[in-house]
């Protein structure tokens, strides 16, 4: 239990440091949107995308196999 919170905090420190040091405002079209964000927050919420889209493939996947079986 205590590996899981030293790994959470040490993530919690470079997600800070990412934060600190990348806190520039840039601008993101899309379409017919325009979104203007500090740069560390537009890369999380990147990440944080690209997160969820693998789990919902990982899950559609998963789900697939278990009814060809």
């Amino acid at each position: 239990m205590k590996i899981k919170l030293i790994i959470g905090l040490i993530l919690l420190g470079l997600v800070a440091v990412l934060a600190l040091q990348n806190a520039e405002i840039v601008t993101a079209k899309f379409l017919l949107w325009q979104f203007s964000l500090p740069q560390a927050l537009m890369s999380l919420a990147s990440m944080a995308v690209g997160v969820v889209a693998g789990l919902l493939f990982g899950t559609v996947s998963r789900v697939r196999s278990r009814i060809t079986k």
